[in-house]
C-alpha cells in the first residue's frame, strides 16, 4: 500500500520560531502534534500522529498517539499501541514508563507504581526527555500518598525538554506540596513560575492567592481570588473557594499598605543599577577599568531618586496634604547621610592596575569593594528607617504575614 503524503487535511499550526526546545527533534507533523497536545487539542493532536506513523514509523509518534488516546480516555486503543512500541525496539524501561502513565490515567496507582520503580532501576536506558518525564510521573504517582517535592524538582532540571504543560504542572503541584508544609515563600515562587507558563490555570490562581497573602506577598491576592470564585474547573472544589472567601475579608482595607511586594519594589529600584554595573562585567580587568569611586557615586544618587519616585507614586494614595514634603525631607536626608558616609569610601577606591601589581593590592581592592557595598547597604538601611517612621506618622499599615492556625 502506498504512502500518502497528503496533509492539507489535517489540523495545522504555525510553530513560533525559532523552535521551542521542547519541540526540536521532532518531525514538522510531531511538532505540530506536541503543540496541540500542550493546548488540550487532542484530537487534532492524535490525526497528526497517527498520520505520522503511517507516513514514517516512529517511536515519537506512537508515543504521542498514545498519550493522545489517554487523554481522549480511549484506554483499549492506548493498549493496543504498547505492542507496536515493543515491535519497533522500544526498550523495557520506556514500556514500563508508558505502562505507568496508561495505570495512572485510570487511577491504578498500585500497578502504576510498581513500572515507575522499573523504569527508574533502568533509567540509564532512558535519554534526558524521558528521564524528566519519569521523574514527573513519579511526582504525579506520589501525590495521592505523603506527596514530596524531590520528583518534580529533578523533573524541572529538564525543564527545556518538558512540554510547557507538564512544566506547569510541575510548578504547579511541587507548590501545592510546599503550600501544605508551611514553606509558603518557595509555594508562592512556584505559583509564580506555573502562571508565567499556564496563565488560565485556576488552581495555579489559588495557589498564589494562598502562598502570597501567608508569605506577604498581597499584590495580586484579591485578583486571584475573584477568578477562583468565578472558576468552573472541577479541580477547584468548595473548600478552597470558602477559603479564598475568608481570605478576602483579612486583606487590609487601606488604599495603601506596605507589604513585601511593596519592599521588594524599593529594593528593586535602589540596587537595579549597580547590581547591573556589578553583573555585567566578565572578568577583573574589566572591572579595573570600569568600577570608579565616581560611577559608584552617580549610581546611588540613581538609586535614591529612583526609590523615591516610586514612594511618591505608590503614597500618593494617601492623600495627606504635607506628605510631599515629607518625601523631599527624606530625600534631603539620604543626601546628607550619602555625603557622610559613602561617598568618602568611594574617592578612596583605586584600581590596582599595571605591571607591579601584587596579590596583596587585589586582595586590598576586593576589600574595598566590599566595603562600598557595604555603605550602599547602609544608606539603602536608612531609607528603610525613614519609610517605617513615614508608616507610623501617616498611620500606614504594614503587612506582617500570620502563619494559618493548625
Amino acid at each position: 500500500m502506498k504512502k500518502s503524503n497528503n496533509t492539507s487535511k489535517l489540523p495545522q499550526i504555525a510553530i513560533p520560531q525559532p523552535t521551542p526546545s521542547w519541540l526540536q527533534n521532532f518531525s514538522p507533523l510531531l511538532q505540530q502534534a506536541r503543540w496541540f497536545s500542550n493546548n488540550d487539542q487532542d484530537k487534532e493532536a492524535l490525526a497528526l500522529a497517527l498520520t505520522e506513523y503511517k507516513r514514517q514509523p516512529s517511536l515519537d509518534a506512537l508515543e504521542q498517539a498514545f498519550d493522545s488516546f489517554l487523554l481522549l480516555e480511549q484506554f483499549e486503543s492506548a493498549k493496543a499501541l504498547l505492542k507496536e512500541m515493543k515491535k519497533l525496539g522500544a526498550t523495557d524501561a520506556f514500556l514500563n514508563l508508558q505502562k505507568a502513565t496508561y495505570y495512572l490515567a485510570q487511577e491504578k496507582f498500585t500497578q502504576a507504581n510498581k513500572c515507575l520503580a522499573y523504569a527508574q532501576t533502568h533509567k540509564k536506558e532512558l535519554d534526558n526527555r524521558h528521564r524528566a518525564y519519569l521523574y514527573f510521573t513519579q511526582g504525579v504517582a506520589s501525590f495521592q500518598n505523603k506527596p514530596e517535592t524531590f520528583s518534580f524538582t529533578q523533573a524541572l532540571h529538564y525543564d527545556y525538554l518538558l512540554m510547557p504543560s507538564e512544566r506547569s504542572l510541575c510548578y504547579l503541584m511541587r507548590g501545592l506540596i510546599r503550600l501544605d508544609k508551611g514553606a509558603y515563600e518557595a509555594a508562592y515562587q512556584d505559583a509564580q513560575s506555573s502562571l508565567h507558563v499556564h496563565p488560565l490555570n485556576d488552581v495555579a490562581h489559588y495557589l498564589r492567592a494562598m502562598a502570597g497573602y501567608y508569605s506577604g506577598h498581597l499584590t495580586h491576592v484579591k485578583q486571584d481570588a475573584k477568578i477562583v470564585l468565578k472558576s468552573k474547573d472541577d479541580l477547584v472544589n468548595k473548600s478552597m473557594k470558602n477559603t479564598l472567601q475568608k481570605l478576602q475579608k483579612l486583606l487590609p482595607k487601606e488604599p495603601v499598605f506596605i507589604d513585601k511586594d511593596f519592599m521588594d519594589n524599593v529594593h528593586h529600584r535602589f540596587f537595579d543599577e549597580v547590581d547591573d554595573m556589578i553583573n555585567s562585567t566578565d572578568d577583573l580587568e574589566e572591572c579595573f577599568a570600569t568600577w570608579t569611586g565616581v560611577q559608584f557615586e552617580s549610581k546611588m544618587e540613581n538609586s535614591i531618586q529612583k526609590s523615591l519616585e516610586y514612594l511618591r507614586e505608590s503614597l500618593s494614595k494617601v492623600k495627606k496634604p504635607d506628605l510631599p514634603q515629607k518625601l523631599k525631607e527624606i530625600q534631603e536626608d539620604l543626601h546628607l547621610y550619602e555625603s557622610k558616609h559613602f561617598i568618602s569610601v568611594c574617592s578612596n577606591l583605586i584600581a590596582p592596575n599595571g605591571p607591579d601589581t601584587t596579590i596583596s593590592h587585589l586582595r586590598m581592592w576586593k576589600q574595598h569593594i566590599l566595603l562600598i557595598m557595604s555603605k550602599y547597604e547602609e544608606v539603602y538601611n536608612e531609607l528603610v528607617d525613614q519609610l517605617d517612621n513615614l508608616a507610623d506618622i501617616y498611620h500606614i499599615p504594614v503587612y506582617t504575614p500570620t502563619p494559618p492556625s493548625k
